[in-house]
């Protein structure tokens, strides 16, 4: 969910916000049903999010995303997961790969944009 600016630092593509969003979430299988969970967003970017799961998924499985109540789905990718279980599942992040408008929420400005953009008037 980050990319690495010159120094090879991580930095993240978006801002963060912290939001609950109750979504459905599946791992993309070929030969079996789908095994859908029920679990909320901890955290959201314009690029994907965190939620607390309670199956097993590795980085790079592939997810669809469904919000319960808008009935919108995506699909995503799996970034990260924590090592630690919490009473509400492992912590997962995953990135959205085809709508980046996914979540409908005008997200605010990155705070690292004016701060790598030269000042007006400079070249």
């Amino acid at each position: 969910m980050g990319d690495s600016n010159d120094n090879g630092t991580a930095r993240r593509r978006s801002t963060r916000i912290l939001l609950r969003i109750p979504l459905l979430i599946n791992m993309l299988r070929e030969a079996s049903e789908p095994g859908w969970e029920r679990v909320e967003t901890v955290i959201v970017s314009k690029h994907g999010g965190m939620v607390r799961a309670r199956e097993t998924y590795q980085v790079g499985d592939a997810l669809e995303i469904h919000i319960r109540e808008k009935g919108r789905s995506a699909r995503a990718k799996v970034v990260w997961t924590s090592s630690r279980m919490t009473p509400q599942g492992v912590e997962l992040g995953f990135e959205i790969l085809d709508d980046e408008a996914f979540w409908e929420i005008t997200f605010p400005p990155d705070r690292w944009t004016k701060r790598e953009q030269p000042p007006e008037g400079n070249p």
